[in-house]
């Protein structure tokens, strides 16, 4: 993976986090009817599957990366990835959200928070069981942390099936998959898709398309896109998946209910990228005006997964605070800059310490490897 590509990667991570932000800015409680088009074309759910896409894609590159550390290691790095900011916004939010919802409660009624902290959403929010099967433990009003609770289960299923000995693979796989149960498996197919680019990436295969034939991969899935959305696909996928299992089904997907548009933006997404990595590949240097870029690309993607998961109960909380009107500019305005702004201020005491606790966890899983077990007496039936 060159230079050129990472930063491209680093760009898009922002983007996709962006995208969320936007989409629930656009909501009429915050911003009236000025910006329903953003909900209309579900710009929040799109930057959900781009991360997917890229979360496969870059966890297939760690774990081929630092294969023969084995699963424990792994697994240190991906809870601290995730923990790193999970904990601290599960804490935070609910603070927020306690503050907030005395002051604006139709706000938060919204999004079905009537006040308290929830034990159980808290519980299942740090182990990360809070969408499995049919179930949906929100805490708070931090409706974007159900992600979580499928990305997970994406590592723990992909982790099974790169280390487990193979005539165990697909049996411990399997076995995972359906404890994490038919929603979360919904969407999975847009995160397999980016296991399956960086194995093309990896190859060279991305690479023997040439800058050409790239650029023209990377362009073609965009128009498609955009010529998707202009037609309503999107909503027509939405309205078939409704007719076929009605109003309760609809409720038991959750999140997974727009499994047929996804099915169709993950090898949108994932061809974009390949195209990417083959126009990007014969890059040894990249442009002036990216080198001087760099180091602020980095820096603020380095901090869109608080943007990701803190953002929308902040928002609540400035709504509920700000006098004025939804349609007052200076408002929105407000609504979109305060968000950012402490999202990367939180970024600075959680994701931007995760080499610290991911140091920790590596120290505690490889001492309980290294520790050597007791017998356990047989006791006689």
């Amino acid at each position: 993976m060159n230079r050129a590509f990472s930063i491209y990667l680093d760009v898009l991570r922002l983007f996709a986090a962006l995208m969320v932000l936007f989409a629930h800015w656009a909501f009429p409680r915050f911003t009236g009817s000025d910006h329903l088009w953003m909900r209309h074309h579900d710009l929040g759910g799109d930057g959900v599957v781009i991360f997917f896409v890229l979360s496969g894609m870059l966890i297939a590159f760690a774990a081929q990366k630092r294969a023969d550390e084995g699963p424990r290691l792994f697994a240190a790095d991906r809870l601290s990835r995730l923990w790193s900011v999970a904990i601290p916004a599960l804490i935070f939010c609910y603070a927020l959200d306690l503050i907030g919802q005395r002051m604006g409660p139709d706000l938060y009624a919204a999004v079905g928070y009537t006040g308290g902290v929830s034990v159980e959403a808290l519980f299942k929010g740090v182990l990360f069981t809070n969408q499995i099967w049919f179930s949906d433990a929100q805490p708070g009003s931090n409706g974007p942390y159900w992600s979580l609770g499928y990305e997970a289960w994406y590592y723990l299923i992909f982790a099974a099936f790169f280390f487990a000995p193979k005539t165990w693979r697909w049996g411990v796989a399997g076995g995972l998959a359906l404890v994490a149960g038919p929603k979360i498996l919904l969407l999975a197919p847009s995160w397999i898709l980016g296991v399956f680019v960086w194995r093309a990436i990896d190859s060279g295969w991305a690479a023997q398309f040439g800058r050409a034939k790239g650029a023209l991969l990377a362009v073609l899935p965009v128009a498609l896109y955009l010529a998707a959305h202009a037609a309503n696909v999107h909503v027509n996928l939405y309205n078939m998946t409704g007719n076929l299992f009605g109003d309760a089904g609809m409720r038991m997907l959750g999140f997974s209910d727009t499994f047929l548009w996804s099915a169709l933006l993950g090898p949108l997404m994932a061809a974009h990228i390949l195209g990417m990595a083959a126009f990007l590949t014969a890059e040894t240097k990249v442009p002036a005006w990216v080198d001087k870029s760099e180091p602020a690309i980095r820096w603020l993607a380095g901090g869109s997964f608080a943007l990701y998961l803190i953002h929308f109960p902040v928002l609540h909380l400035a709504a509920a605070i700000l006098p004025g009107d939804v349609l007052d500019t200076w408002r929105q305005v407000l609504l979109i800059v305060i968000p950012v702004v402490v999202a990367y201020s939180f970024a600075e005491i959680s994701e931007r310490r995760r080499p610290a606790l991911r140091d920790a966890l590596r120290r505690i899983f490889t001492q309980s490897a290294a520790k050597p077990r007791s017998k356990i007496p047989l006791i006689e039936p």
